[in-house]
């Protein structure tokens, strides 16, 4: 299963106990894209899914970070969030 975690400002935050109903919607909708467009993804040679952590200095300046058990799962999701 896809693994999503969020960092905000260095601070791991939870879309679901995140103070104010903007922030939360927005960390929801960027959670939900990233299942939407890779949450069926696993590697086709370890069967593995990939993790992906967003974060940023604040909700405007997200990226993402993904990692896998190996580089050609790692470059397939780069692949499918282009």
């Amino acid at each position: 299963m896809l693994k999503i975690s969020f960092e905000v400002n260095g601070k791991k935050v939870n879309p679901n106990n995140i103070d104010g109903a903007i922030e939360a919607a927005v960390l929801s909708n960027v959670s939900d894209h990233l299942k939407k467009a890779v949450g069926s993804v696993r590697c086709s040679e370890h069967g593995e899914s990939p993790a992906i952590k967003v974060k940023g200095r604040n909700l405007e300046n997200l990226s993402f970070e993904i990692s896998g058990c190996c580089e050609a799962l790692v470059e397939h999701v780069k692949e499918k969030l282009k």
